[in-house]
């Protein structure tokens, strides 16, 4: 559980970022999220892996040049 709490706590600071130093892109993020598994308890390895993916997508968001 403390890594998943660790890669939620980092998506969100990167999602502030990205909020903050790219708003046209965050609108859009949010417009048309990525899926993440709604249920946690199912799997929680996969979850684990989703969180990690997703995080990764922001960063290389966030390397992007508009």
């Amino acid at each position: 559980m403390e890594k998943q709490e660790e890669l939620e706590r980092e998506i969100n600071e990167l999602t502030d970022r990205l909020r903050k130093e790219k708003p046209s892109t965050y609108e859009h993020l949010m417009e048309s999220p990525s899926t993440i598994p709604n249920n946690q308890n199912e799997n929680s390895d996969d979850f684990v892996e989703s969180l990690n993916k997703y995080k990764n997508q922001l960063i290389e968001i966030l390397k992007k040049d508009d």
